[in-house]
């Protein structure tokens, strides 16, 4: 099974629910429960669903409806398959897929379509790059949190430092993710354009792939290696996630330092 969607977005989709779940259960079930002096009971070790438990009984008995406690056993329901979701791409059975970035044109004269152009396809890093910025928004929101009752309150110490550890980090991600990947992409357009990288014509031969991980091979003795995990600027999108090498394919390619700049394939 594939989904069109890169690990950060898929993370970010979870992180989001759950932030949202614990503000709607702040908002609606613990102020509901507070105000009316509601008991709740220790039916279960999770304290959220003994207050979802004893929050739907008291507006069953005053005849209110369950509107929000709905809404949070739907988020919940969610937030289980985002977690199945999250084994079965450890376990190989699901598949994050970036939305391909693929050139489309058309045939020269030889018959060589360009399938990929690092220049084409543009920096491409955006979400791995500004994944830093959630921890950075989660720093400074946490406070706030803690005081409305949306997070549980936590040592003094942990509550001083644990959002400026956030802070930091975070900026520290974002600020070295894109600044690495950024002049990596300027690299690669460059040595593209201003006739640094080498080209290689012919077909692929020892074609090797290591499924959810990378692929290799060669051609004319020019060996290649890139994987779908590995975050670089140019071309690394494998047979398994729908790339377009195959053994004997007959290739040309432009490269510098190991990275494929542009891929065309001979369609004829």
């Amino acid at each position: 099974m594939t989904i069109q969607l890169s690990v950060p977005v898929y993370f970010s989709i979870g992180f989001v629910l759950i932030l949202l779940a614990r503000v709607i259960h702040y908002r609606a079930v613990t102020r509901y429960l507070r105000d009316n002096n509601v008991a709740v009971t220790s039916r279960s070790s999770i304290r959220d669903w003994n207050e979802l438990a004893a929050y739907k009984k008291a507006r069953l008995s005053d005849d209110q409806p369950l509107t929000s406690w709905y809404t949070l056993w739907a988020i919940q329901f969610v937030l289980f398959f985002w977690m199945v979701g999250w084994f079965a791409f450890a376990a190989g059975v699901l598949k994050l897929v970036t939305p391909s970035h693929f050139t489309d044109n058309a045939p020269d004269a030889a018959g060589y379509r360009t399938v990929f152009d690092v220049a084409q396809s543009g920096y491409r890093h955006w979400p791995f790059a500004l994944f830093g910025l959630i921890f950075v928004v989660g720093g400074f929101a946490l406070p706030a949190l803690t005081r409305l009752g949306i997070v549980r309150k936590s040592p003094a110490w942990m509550q001083k430092w644990f959002p400026r550890i956030f802070v930091v980090f975070g900026t520290l991600w974002t600020a070295a993710a894109l600044a690495g990947t950024f002049i990596d992409y300027r690299k690669d357009v460059d040595a593209l354009s201003n006739g640094e990288a080498k080209i290689v014509e012919g077909r692929v031969e020892h074609y090797s792939q290591v499924a959810t991980k990378s692929e290799s091979f060669d051609v004319n003795g020019v060996k290649f290696w890139y994987s779908d995990n590995v975050i670089i600027a140019g071309f690394n999108h494998t047979a398994y996630l729908g790339g377009p090498i195959r053994e004997g394919l007959p290739v040309k390619i432009w490269y510098w330092h190991g990275q494929i700049l542009r891929l065309q394939i001979n369609s004829i």
